[in-house]
């Protein structure tokens, strides 16, 4: 049996002897018996021999769509006036809306407990089961279960959770944060990842 190369060898040696023989007028340019010889005499090629799979570990990604394609960047915009949470694609397509409780004042959040959410644009840093946590010194389990964690400068603990209040959204009454009822935060949470930026847009004046 013929190796692949060898049979392209064979098999351009006689056609070029061929070509070469018509061109100076000896015979017509046709298959001959030496090609349809080393054709027959072509068996095909081996099984292929693959290397044995390495075992590795799995990537924990529960952001991922489909296997095998890129990941894309996701962004969430809070608008405190229309007491609407929205998470876009990179593309800028809107995959959910939620009602939310913005802070109770409105405005640019200038000093600590001033019931003031930070506007402008920043990364989210952590997410975290938020089913055990209390409202500072009080027994008050109200973030719901989970808490998208925002690092906003200059103040620590504001973020999107959920609530033990469900009839406190949509409205105005939260402290800083932005709550949602507690299926949708759930909805939310394996649908973004650490580093994605949240844009919260300015009260009108």
């Amino acid at each position: 049996m013929k190796t692949p190369r060898a049979f392209v060898i064979s098999l351009c040696t006689a056609v070029a002897g061929m070509t070469a023989a018509a061109l100076a007028g000896d015979q017509e340019l046709l298959p001959c018996e030496a090609i349809i010889d080393i054709i027959k005499d072509y068996q095909g090629t081996s099984p292929a021999k693959l290397p044995k799979l390495e075992k590795r570990s799995e990537i924990e990604r529960v952001n991922s769509s489909v296997p095998g394609r890129m990941h894309m960047k996701r962004s969430i915009t809070v608008n405190k006036d229309a007491r609407r949470l929205y998470l876009f694609n990179a593309l800028g397509d809107t995959m959910l809306c939620f009602p939310v409780c913005s802070s109770l004042n409105r405005g640019q959040k200038v000093k600590a407990d001033d019931c003031k959410t930070p506007e402008g644009t920043f990364p989210l840093y952590g997410i975290y089961n938020s089913t055990d946590w209390t409202y500072k010194d009080t027994d008050s389990k109200c973030y719901g279960p989970i808490f998208l964690s925002i690092k906003t400068p200059r103040y620590w603990g504001i973020g999107i959770h959920g609530t033990n209040a469900p009839s406190s959204v949509p409205g105005r009454s939260s402290h800083g944060c932005m709550r949602l009822h507690n299926e949708n935060v759930l909805r939310l949470k394996p649908m973004v990842q650490k580093d994605l930026w949240v844009t919260v847009l300015p009260d009108p004046v």
